[in-house]
């Protein structure tokens, strides 16, 4: 980001936007006390190269009036927190740039960034993945609001746009340029036919980034058709009589149960909770913290060998806490495996935070234990120290943010050998995301909806103050679940395997 004093103009840097070599350029213009913040050093090379300013000021500032701060500023910083950060005549008589790109084509450039096929994912998993990533322009620009900006550059009409900003020279040295360019192939990745191919990562995008779309009047690539109206051959072919559920609890597996017993006529379980039923159908406290501390040691192979005998298709269950003591690892080693579909039942983080704190699930250890995760694991993607002095909002924060980290870990992991499907609750229970579940579960015609279950009774539980609280502290957390997972995995480390014990403090 920049604070250039002479020209009057902050700007905010967005992702996979050209945002660094339009960085580049705007340093031409500004002076000793001018904020720039540090670029990669082969970029800032680059800037020197050209005899541009180069990072400066952004621990220490001198503004214009004379005072002085020690404020921290930093790539991508969100525009609120430099609002928070500059003087107030300063955020109010500067004109204030970033640069927005159409979502669809972000979501391919940013795939190849972070390494394509490298990543161990296809672009439709890395889309379904990074869900939450692809909020991070508007967390960074908001769209409206109090933090919102003066100028949204189109990524598309960039020279029409910058030339209306009346900066001479600005367009000249900025499209000379080309920072952080060839990570993508030049053919093949353009939106038409990436979205063609994997119609799923377009409804993905269409939904998370709608008020994006509406403002910019971004469309869906052409020629691509809804992600239900074809799926790929290798999803089609052979019989898959067996359904389990991956998710983290309260994002409606109860309702998915008696969704998937209503559409498709067959044996559909919520959660086995009969008094036979724990430690051989259903997973009881042990199971859960042997395998999130020691793996999948010989009593959790055990559980599996005999729970998965044990059913007989056509079967269904979305008990969230199989997915948390080994069942797409018990999958991957079983004869059912090929016929087994897996679905990952996501829901608006926030609410789905709020839930937990509004009932108190985090306040007594023994429902973790059984239902949730506990920060003190060995077996963690998340590191939890950050949020634990948050109290029961963090270990929700933490908690979900931790199962978000495992779906990648899941699918980077074992997507080539488990056929996993998306979804969201958000999704599944309106009329048409149903139709797109049931479509990639092989099914037709129109879906039945059942009423909600398990659903907050009073809303005083879950209040939507709280609602909002969370959401501020999500978007405050930079969370990339993929980089996480891939960290996770390349570090040699595995779920199914005991951790390293830690040092005592």
């Amino acid at each position: 980001m920049i604070i250039c004093h002479p020209l009057k103009l902050i700007f905010i840097k967005t992702k996979k936007v050209g945002g660094t070599s339009f960085e580049i350029a705007l340093s031409s213009f500004c002076d000793e006390d001018s904020v720039i913040t540090p670029i990669s050093v082969e970029d800032e090379d680059a800037r020197a190269s050209l005899g541009y300013c180069g990072a400066q000021n952004f621990e220490s500032q001198k503004w214009p009036d004379g005072s002085q701060s020690l404020e921290s500023f930093h790539n991508h910083m969100p525009a609120p927190q430099v609002k928070a950060r500059i003087p107030q005549d300063i955020w109010d008589s500067y004109t204030k740039v970033t640069i927005w790109r159409d979502p669809f084509d972000v979501a391919i450039s940013r795939y190849f960034w972070e390494g394509g096929e490298g990543t161990g994912a296809d672009f439709g998993q890395f889309v379904s993945l990074c869900r939450s990533t692809l909020a991070d322009n508007p967390r960074i620009a908001p769209l409206d609001g109090p933090g919102a900006l003066d100028v949204y550059l189109r990524y598309e009409h960039l020279e029409e746009d910058i030339a209306a900003l009346g900066i001479d020279g600005l367009w000249d040295r900025f499209s000379n340029l080309r920072a952080k360019g060839a990570k993508r192939p030049q053919s093949g990745t353009e939106p038409a036919a990436m979205f063609r191919k994997f119609p799923m990562a377009a409804d993905v995008i269409e939904e998370q980034c709608s008020a994006e779309i509406r403002k910019f009047g971004y469309q869906r690539p052409a020629a691509v058709p809804a992600a239900a109206a074809s799926l790929p051959e290798t999803k089609q072919t052979g019989k898959r009589d067996f359904i389990f559920t991956l998710s983290a609890g309260r994002t409606g597996t109860a309702w998915l149960a008696q969704f998937l017993k209503d559409n498709l006529q067959i044996n559909s379980v919520h959660e086995p909770l009969g008094v036979e039923d724990f430690g051989k159908a259903m997973p009881e406290i042990r199971h859960m913290r042997s395998f999130n501390t020691l793996g999948m040691d010989g009593m959790m192979w055990d559980f599996w060998q005999k729970k998965l005998a044990s059913l007989q298709a056509p079967y269904a269950e979305s008990n969230h806490t199989l997915g948390k003591c080994g069942l797409i690892e018990a999958l991957a080693d079983s004869s059912i495996c090929n016929r087994t579909t897996v679905i990952i039942l996501r829901r608006d983080l926030a609410k789905q935070c709020a839930s937990y704190v509004g009932r108190n699930d985090f306040q007594n250890i023994t429902i973790p234990w059984q239902w949730y995760l506990d920060m003190s694991y060995a077996n963690a993607i998340v590191t939890p120290s950050a949020f634990r002095q948050l109290g029961q909002i963090g270990w929700a924060l933490w908690y979900a943010l931790e199962m978000e980290a495992r779906y990648a870990y899941y699918l980077l992991k074992f997507g080539q050998q488990i056929n996993f499907v998306e979804t969201t609750l958000e999704e599944a229970t309106k009329p048409e995301g149903a139709a797109r579940l049931l479509a990639a579960l092989g099914h037709s015609g129109q879906p039945v909806l059942p009423e909600k279950k398990n659903a907050t009774r009073t809303q005083s539980e879950v209040t939507e103050a709280l609602t909002d609280e969370i959401r501020t502290l999500l978007k405050r957390v930079d969370f990339d679940p993929v980089a996480l997972a891939s960290s996770y995995i390349n570090s040699g480390r595995s779920l199914e395997a005991p951790a390293l014990r830690r040092k005592a403090a």
